[in-house]
């Protein structure tokens, strides 16, 4: 399994790097005021993961009222229609909040972005997450409909802590200098640093097979192993 996955946070605070904006955006679920929400910043910096933990605790846990969609994708005028109105209009399940999360939404057509502002006006009981690398592509008219988080790549020190906490839980062991080096590389992107690590640990695991195999096949004295 991809650890990316496998190691995703589930709540605020698994969360690694801009702990200011969990306590924020905790406080306006707990006030269940939740204007819709626009994230942006560089790949990996915890932009979906976030989206998901907000869209989990909306929907109570029910992820079948959670709409996910990949603008870089479908980027023009007819996901709009037929998926976001289309969700807005019919009723979500069990009666729940519904989430419409839009991942990538710089890759959107200005048409598109035209034709969002009416669903996000009249959304009722749906809640928008917008996700974007670059904010400067988003239309102002969409930024004014939300509130807006800027996320910073996260520290060296915040991915090396993560990066510990899968070693441990992973029974693996890697000095300081690999793991620095690890997070070094990745420049501020969480997922680019696990899926490393994680590439890392299977290149070790392989060495250590090559080497058993080594060592029982001299204390055979160069009778085949299989």
């Amino acid at each position: 399994m991809n650890w990316t996955e496998k190691y995703r946070p589930a709540d605020f605070d698994q969360v690694a790097g801009n702990r200011e904006f969990m306590e924020e955006i905790e406080s306006f679920i707990i006030s269940g005021n939740i204007p819709h929400l626009l994230f942006a910043g560089e790949p990996g910096t915890g932009k979906t993961t976030l989206a998901q933990i907000v869209a989990g605790k909306v929907c109570g846990g029910d992820m079948a009222n959670f709409i996910e969609i990949n603008a870089s994708d479908d980027r023009g005028i007819e996901i709009i229609r037929k998926t976001v109105i289309n969700a807005i209009r019919n009723l979500s399940i069990n009666n729940g909040q519904r989430v419409i999360f839009l991942d990538e939404a710089d890759g959107l057509t200005k048409d598109a972005q035209q034709i969002l502002r009416r669903p996000m006006e009249k959304s009722g009981n749906a809640l928008f997450i917008i996700a974007c690398n670059d904010i400067r592509q988003i239309a102002p008219a969409i930024q004014s409909r939300c509130a807006i988080f800027e996320f910073l790549p996260i520290t060296k020190q915040d991915v090396i802590g993560r990066l510990h906490q899968i070693c441990e839980t992973e029974h693996i062991s890697f000095n300081d200098a690999v793991l620095y080096g690890i997070a070094e590389k990745a420049g501020g992107d969480v997922r680019a640093a696990v899926n490393e690590l994680q590439k890392q640990a299977a290149k070790a695991s392989r060495t250590d097979q090559v080497e058993q195999l080594v060592s029982q096949y001299l204390k055979n004295d160069g009778t085949k192993v299989t």
